[in-house]
This record gives structure tokens, C-alpha cells and sequence, in this order.
């Protein structure tokens, strides 16, 4: 029976990983772009002999997106961010040039900082980029102790950032895709996937939850940076922002329906609701006016809240004002849970020992070791091993293409024109992974970060195995003390990660349940918000099975997460669309919060309370 469920697990996988490698509206644009802005970058390094070009282009592939404005904000967010830097590090030079015990020092205290940081508030990975480049800067002044050459080697690391973050904002005000296209494209597939659970073809659900677990963050910052920079104004942006929530609220009306067979089984019902939800997203997408909605006789009481929605959609109702979504930009806890001091000191602790190591064996080669370090911790230990697998398998593959290139390849290129379409193939490639699902990204980051430190050595095209060879090295290294260190010391379970996500949405669901129906039925940002922490339960599920056996939760624990997340989701569709919250949902709401205030885990017996309370939505 296990090997059944085993066998199931990895088709599911597999089935997981072709879908995430299908093109979507807009990958292969952002792909060809993110290779071109590497290429770029890359030849412009080279002649102004800029060193390292080839973490400047891995900041690229890290940090690029869709969104045009935001690559541009980001862009100047981190030429201003490592600017500010620079100064820090030559004031931090002049005082430890000669005190090589001080400029350890310096590398932990700043990193801890930063990476702090980086757990506890939004800054997130621009707080990791600047700990790394702090870190990556200490570690050479043991090789240029002259006080003048360092600082000149500090303005040359800023360099190293500042051409490709600079390349990128230019690109993308010339080139890129701006966000109300994005805003537009993402009502259409909502709407898209609510026709195709409405008729039924398979996969649909799952696929509609996957998009409803995204929540609504990204279409929010999209939407904030359209206000910001006045890209639209008036009628045009009042047209996203309420169309963004209404076909958010229309795909939380469409989860709850019940199950249906196959296509060519829908009801009539479904059938004229699903073609009207493709008429408008058509509409949407092609910026025409939108068909109104069509009354529809004998309308089942179910399809009345996918009804409401589309109407609401058809003449763009006004939203109403819903209960508050507390987002606030530091965590709660930033200085009363201890996983962001843990999480700073563990990988400080890991660039450090990989500094030591490559240090004590004279092995400078292999620096890319605390790089990697930085790049490749998380916060769960299933998270980071999840990444190391794909960390792993993207470096192995990277390298692999690196060695052709330097055996077949480079000895043919006779100019840096040729290099740069060398590195656009390849990192297009590379990005046609790192753009997809956070469950392949990472690798796909690797495959471009192992490719361009094996042919980029020095200021020109590599053709030196050796040096290749040890950049690999490096990597795997840095993976290696990774692993080690975050499996050993202050673990981090997926259990940690669902119990404090799984209070979150309590306290959230508590907050709708004591507003008013009209509060409620208004509230599609805070329910949302609630279908964030669900789908983060059901990721961090998933990476359970990366844990090492001695920590990881048993199938049966992990279908019963599954089960609350599923309750819990049951519990937001009534609290949103019913228009009083009785007896029975107080009493599910009380029983959840007993468990999590009791800190019981998701295998005892009151998971049967939790469920025989009441009978819920139909999911």
C-alpha cells in the first residue's frame, strides 16, 4: 500500500513538473528578455573589465519579472541600495585593513544584519542581495591589502551590480510589459479557469486552486504601482481595480460549487455560465466593452454567488469598503520569534565556514561556495532541501552546458558579439525554467548561475577547465554546508511553518466572522489573504517530503493538513458568501482555535471534532 501511495506521489510530481514547463501568456517574452539583458550586461562588463559579470547577471535572472514597472523600481531600488553600501564598505575598510580578525567581524555582524532582515520584513532577498554583497566584498581584501586598490576593488564590486540592475530598468522602460497588460491577462486566465472548472474538464479545480492560493498580492502591487507612477488614472484604473476583485471573488464562488463530471456532463446552467465568463475574458483581453450579463431562469441557488460575480464584473460595480487586511511591512514577531534569529545565525554560520574552508586550504577557486550559501537557504528545512535538490540538478546541468561551450564553442568565437549570443541562448533557455513555478525556479536560476561562472573567467570568455571546474566545486560545496547546517542545528520543520500559517488564517477568519454581511461580502482582500496562508499549508505539505525522515510528518499527518486547510478553506467561502454566520460555524471556528492555542498536532483526535462540528460548504 505505501509503494501505491509512493507511486502515486511521484506522478502526481511528474505530472506537476511538465505542467510547470508548458508555456503561458508572456513566458517566452520575459525568457528572451531576461537573456538579453544578461548578454548585454555581460559585453558591457567586458569592456569596461568590470569584474565578476556573472553574479551581476545572476541578480538579473534572481530578481526579473514580468511586471516592467516593478523591474524598474527594483532596478533603481538596488543601485540606490548598494550605492549606500559602498560608503558603508570603504568607511568599514579603512578600519579593517589591517585587522584581518576585524574584517571577519565586519562579514558577521553585517551579515547577520541584513539577513535578519531578510526573515523578519518585506526587504526579503534585497536584504540578502546586500549581506552577500557585503560578504563577497570583506572576503577579497585579503588579496588586495593596499587600503587604495581595496576601495578601487569596492567601486568595482558597485559596478558589478550597478550595469546590469541599470540595464535592466532601461530595457524594460524600452522593451518591458507594463503592468495594466498584466493586470488585464491575469482577469482573463480567472476568468478562464472559473469556465473551465463551470464545465467541468479535468485537472480544472485543482489548477483554479493553485491560482487562488496565489491570493491577490501580486495584482495589488501591480495596481499600487500603476497608482504611484500614474500610469493610469480615472475610469481605466478604476476598471482593474474592480474587475481584479470581482473575478478574484468569482473564482472563490466557483471553488465552492460541487464537484462536477466531465465536460460534456455540465448542466445547462454551467454551460451558459462558463461561456459568458469566456466572452468576458475575451473582452478583457482585447479591451472592448464588456457583454452584460444575461439573466438566467431557474437559476440554481448555488451558481447565485458565480452569478453575482459576473454581473458585478459585466458593469463594473463599485467596490464596497471590506474588513482590513493587516499586512504590515515588518513581521509581528520580528523580535519575539526566534526563527529570524535563527535563520541570520545559521547562514552566517554556513558563508563563514565556506569562507574558512576555501581560506585554510588556499583554494580561492572555489569562492562561489559562500555565494551560494546566501542564495540557497529558506526557512523550512524542507524548503532548503527542495532547493538544494534543484540547486544541485540545475548546477550539474548548467556546468554540463558550460563544458560544451568551452570544448566546441568558444575556440570558434572570434569577437564578444558571438559570446553575447552564446550567453542569450543559453540563459533564455535557463529563464524558460527560472520563470516558472517556485517549484522549478530555482533550478532553472542555477542552470544560468553554473553556466556563466564556467565560461565567464575574468574579463573574456573561458576556456580553462580548471578554473570551470572548481567554480562547480564551489557550488556543490556551498550546497553541502547548506544542508548540513540547516538539518542539524535549530531545524525547522514544515509542521512550524503549517501551525503558524494555520493561526494566521484562524485569526483572520475570526476578524470576518465579527464584521457585519455587508463587511463580509466586501471582504475579498482579507479572504484572500486567507487563501494565501492555505495555499502556502498546502506548499509546505508538499515540501514535507524533502524533510530527513527523523523530523518529517507521516502520510497520514500530512493528509489530515491537508483536511484542516481544506476546512479551514470550507469555512472562509461560508463566512463570505452566507449572510449569517451561524451556530455551526462559531462552533468549527472554536474548535480550530482550542487545537492551535493547545499547540496539538494535526494528527489527534480532535481533527474528527473539527470536522464532525459541521458539515460546511461543498467543496
Amino acid at each position: 500500500m505505501a509503494s501505491t501511495a509512493e507511486r502515486s506521489d511521484f506522478r502526481r510530481r511528474s505530472h506537476r513538473l511538465i505542467e510547470d514547463l508548458m508555456p503561458f501568456p508572456g513566458r517566452l517574452r520575459l525568457s528572451l528578455s531576461i537573456g538579453a539583458i544578461c548578454a548585454i550586461s555581460t559585453v558591457l562588463s567586458m569592456m569596461y573589465h568590470f569584474p565578476e559579470a556573472a553574479i551581476g547577471c545572476y541578480l538579473v535572472i534572481f530578481l526579473m519579472r514580468a511586471n516592467a514597472a516593478e523591474n524598474v523600481v527594483t532596478g533603481i531600488g538596488i543601485i540606490i541600495a548598494v550605492s549606500l553600501v559602498v560608503f558603508l564598505l570603504i568607511g568599514i575598510i579603512n578600519l579593517t585593513i589591517d585587522f584581518p580578525p576585524a574584517q571577519i567581524a565586519a562579514i558577521v555582524i553585517a551579515s547577520f544584519i541584513f539577513l535578519y532582515l531578510d526573515s523578519a520584513t518585506k526587504a526579503g532577498e534585497q536584504a540578502g542581495i546586500v549581506a552577500l554583497v557585503i560578504a563577497f566584498v570583506l572576503t577579497l581584501l585579503g588579496n588586495v591589502p593596499i587600503g587604495e586598490i581595496a576601495t578601487r576593488a569596492v567601486l568595482y564590486a558597485w559596478a558589478m551590480v550597478f550595469v546590469p540592475m541599470a540595464v535592466m530598468a532601461v530595457y524594460n522602460l524600452l522593451f518591458g510589459i507594463p503592468p495594466q497588460k498584466l493586470l488585464r491577462e491575469a482577469i482573463a486566465e480567472r476568468l478562464e479557469k472559473s469556465a473551465d472548472v463551470l464545465e467541468g474538464r479535468e485537472d480544472a479545480r485543482e489548477k483554479l486552486m493553485d491560482l487562488i492560493g496565489e491570493g491577490t498580492a501580486e495584482q495589488e502591487k501591480r495596481l499600487l504601482l500603476i497608482k504611484l507612477l500614474s500610469i493610469l488614472r480615472g475610469p481605466a484604473y478604476a476598471f482593474l481595480e474592480r474587475t481584479q476583485s470581482h473575478s478574484y471573488r468569482l473564482m472563490l464562488a466557483v471553488s465552492a460549487l460541487p464537484e462536477e463530471g466531465p465536460a460534456e456532463e455540465a448542466d445547462p446552467a454551467r454551460q451558459r455560465l462558463a461561456a459568458h465568463c469566456r466572452a468576458l475574458a475575451a473582452a478583457v483581453l482585447s479591451r472592448k466593452d464588456l457583454p452584460e450579463s444575461e439573466p438566467v431562469a431557474d437559476l440554481p441557488v448555488e451558481f447565485k454567488p458565480v452569478a453575482g460575480a459576473l454581473a458585478d464584473i459585466s458593469r463594473v460595480a463599485p467596490l464596497e469598503k471590506g474588513a482590513p487586511v493587516d499586512d504590515p511591512p515588518v513581521a509581528p514577531d520580528i523580535f519575539s520569534h526566534p526563527r529570524h534569529l535563527h535563520f541570520a545565525l545559521k547562514t552566517t554560520l554556513a558563508a563563514v565556514t565556506c569562507f574558512f574552508i576555501y581560506t585554510a586550504i588556499d583554494w580561492q577557486g572555489i569562492h562561489t561556495a559562500m555565494i551560494t550559501c546566501y542564495v540557497a537557504a529558506l526557512g523550512t528545512t524542507g524548503d532548503t532541501v527542495h532547493k538544494l535538490v534543484l540547486r544541485i540538478t540545475g548546477c550539474l546541468i548548467g556546468a554540463f552546458f558550460g563544458l560544451l561551450a568551452i570544448l566546441f564553442v568558444i575556440p570558434q568565437l572570434d569577437s564578444v558579439g558571438g559570446l553575447a549570443f552564446l550567453i542569450f541562448a543559453v540563459v533564455s533557455l535557463a529563464a524558460w525554467v527560472s520563470t516558472g513555478n517556485e517549484r522549478i525556479s530555482y533550478g532553472g536560476v542555477q542552470i544560468a548561475l553554473a553556466f556563466l561562472l564556467t565560461v565567464i573567467q575574468g574579463f573574456g570568455p573561458g576556456t580553462s577547465l580548471s578554473a570551470a571546474s572548481d567554480r562547480i566545486i564551489g557550488i556543490l560545496l556551498g550546497n553541502a554546508v547548506v544542508y548540513v547546517i540547516f538539518t542539524n542545528i535549530w531545524p525547522v520543520s514544515v509542521k512550524d511553518e503549517v501551525k503558524r500559517r494555520t493561526a494566521a488564517a484562524i485569526a483572520k477568519l475570526k476578524s470576518l466572522a465579527n464584521a457585519d454581511q455587508p463587511v463580509r461580502q466586501a471582504s475579498t482582500g482579507l479572504v484572500a489573504s486567507i487563501q494565501t496562508d492555505l495555499g502556502v499549508i498546502r506548499e509546505a505539505v508538499d515540501m514535507a517530503s524533502y524533510e530527513p525522515r527523523h523530523m518529517r510528518p507521516g502520510k497520514t499527518e500530512r493528509e489530515t493538513y491537508r483536511s484542516d486547510a481544506a476546512m479551514l478553506e470550507d469555512l472562509s467561502l461560508a463566512l463570505y458568501f452566507r449572510p449569517v454566520v451561524d451556530d455551526e460555524t462559531w462552533s468549527r471556528l472554536a474548535v480550530a482555535e482550542r487545537r492551535i492555542d493547545a499547540g496539538e498536532t494535526a494528527a489527534t483526535d480532535e481533527t474528527t471534532g473539527m470536522e464532525e462540528a459541521g458539515t460546511g460548504e461543498s467543496r
